[in-house]
Protein backbone atom coordinates (compact mmCIF):
# COMPACT_ATOMS: atom_id res chain seq x y z
CA UNK A 1 0.00 0.00 0.00
CA UNK A 2 1.02 3.74 -0.67
CA UNK A 3 0.92 5.87 2.37
CA UNK A 4 2.16 9.55 3.36
CA UNK A 5 5.64 9.62 5.77
CA UNK A 6 8.02 11.73 7.02
CA UNK A 7 10.09 13.73 4.51
CA UNK A 8 13.62 13.41 4.97
CA UNK A 9 14.61 16.99 4.47
CA UNK A 10 17.19 18.30 7.22
CA UNK A 11 15.59 21.96 6.31
CA UNK A 12 12.12 21.11 7.23
CA UNK A 13 12.17 18.88 10.12
CA UNK A 14 8.61 17.10 10.97
CA UNK A 15 7.67 17.70 7.56
CA UNK A 16 5.28 15.52 6.23
CA UNK A 17 3.71 14.27 3.36
CA UNK A 18 -0.04 15.02 2.43
CA UNK A 19 -2.83 12.68 1.52
CA UNK A 20 -3.38 14.86 -0.98
CA UNK A 21 0.14 13.64 -2.53
CA UNK A 22 -1.01 10.23 -3.12
CA UNK A 23 -2.59 10.88 -6.09
CA UNK A 24 -0.72 12.93 -7.47
CA UNK A 25 2.51 10.89 -6.90
CA UNK A 26 0.49 7.77 -8.19
CA UNK A 27 0.01 9.55 -11.91
CA UNK A 28 3.18 11.03 -12.03
CA UNK A 29 4.31 6.93 -10.74
CA UNK A 30 1.97 5.42 -13.74
CA UNK A 31 3.90 7.09 -16.51
CA UNK A 32 6.65 4.70 -15.62
CA UNK A 33 5.09 1.89 -14.53
CA UNK A 34 1.86 1.45 -16.07
CA UNK A 35 -1.35 1.15 -13.98
CA UNK A 36 -1.42 -2.30 -13.13
CA UNK A 37 1.14 -1.74 -10.16
CA UNK A 38 -1.20 0.91 -8.85
CA UNK A 39 -4.59 -1.94 -9.17
CA UNK A 40 -2.55 -4.26 -6.46
CA UNK A 41 -1.21 -0.88 -4.34
CA UNK A 42 -4.48 0.96 -4.23
CA UNK A 43 -7.09 -1.68 -4.27
CA UNK A 44 -5.79 -5.44 -3.81
CA UNK A 45 -4.08 -4.98 -0.82
CA UNK A 46 -6.15 -2.47 0.83
CA UNK A 47 -9.16 -5.55 0.31
CA UNK A 48 -6.98 -8.02 1.58
CA UNK A 49 -5.46 -6.13 4.61
CA UNK A 50 -8.80 -4.99 5.58
CA UNK A 51 -11.22 -7.72 4.54
CA UNK A 52 -12.87 -5.07 2.54
CA UNK A 53 -14.14 -4.76 -1.39
CA UNK A 54 -13.30 -1.50 -3.11
CA UNK A 55 -16.21 -0.45 -5.83
CA UNK A 56 -15.08 1.02 -8.61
Amino acid sequence: MMETDYIDDPDRPGAVLGPKTIPKRTIKLMETYSEEPFWIIHKENPEKVYSIEIEL
